[in-house]
Formats: C-alpha cells, structure tokens, sequence
C-alpha cells in the first residue's frame, strides 16, 4: 500500500497531511524551530505509516528567500530519510484553508493556525495527486 506523505513547511511549524489511495487526510503539526528534530519527527511518521513518497509545497508566489528555505529544508530531508520528494506550488493553499475553517474567523489561537498548516498540507497533496492522476 503506497503512501504519500504532504508537507507544508513554514517557519514556526510544517504541517502534515497523509494519502492513502484517493485519501487525503490532515495528520499533524511539527515544530520548526530545530530542523534536526523536524526530520527526525518526519522520519518517525514516514516509519510508522510506511511512507514511499513525499509531497513538498514550495512558495512560488513568495520572495525567493522563502522558496530557498523550502527547498533546503527539503535537501536535508532527502539526505537523512532516502524518501523520494516532489514539489508542487502551494500558492494560496493557507488561504484557502483560512476559507475552510472560516467559521473560526478571527481566533488567531495557536489551535488555529496549527490546522490550517494541516488543512494546508492536505490541499497540498490533494493537488499533488489531481495533477499526476
């Protein structure tokens, strides 16, 4: 059973979403403040659901110092997990999950913005499988 692991990584936390088959499902939030500790935490996940493939979002529409930072933080996961890792844009994947959860509107509480990073990656991967379908 092939598993696909989607992340969206920001500068406090990455959120964690899972596929399995068509299913998407948000899994969790990382801290980001150590990377070392960030990969081990991804690399627990990745042992514990048997993970083959991992989805990242780079900030295309961003500046290019955040996008440098998306992809060494994904350089360094490459090197300590030897998991396969794509791309794909997450233009507007938080925005969209601030219009998910909109019934929250206006809690800037860190339960908040910890699901939107899991709302985040899941329409990360979403996109990810629409597009190689």
């Amino acid at each position: 059973m092939k598993k696909i692991l989607g992340l969206d990584v920001g500068d406090a936390r990455i959120g964690v979403a899972i596929a399995e088959k068509k299913l998407v499902a948000p899994y969790g939030v990382i801290d980001n403040a150590n990377l070392q500790e960030a990969i081990n935490e991804i690399g627990k996940i990745c042992r514990t659901e048997q993970v083959d493939k991992i989805v990242v979002g780079l900030p295309k529409n961003k500046d290019t110092y955040q996008l440098d930072k998306v992809h060494l933080f994904a350089h360094e996961l490459s090197k300590n997990l030897q998991i396969p890792i794509n791309f794909v844009d997450e233009t507007l994947t938080s925005k969209e999950a601030e219009r998910i959860l909109e019934k929250n509107k206006g809690q800037k509480t860190q339960k908040y913005k910890e699901e939107i990073d899991k709302i985040a990656a899941q329409l990360i991967l979403e996109q990810y499988l629409e597009k190689n379908r």
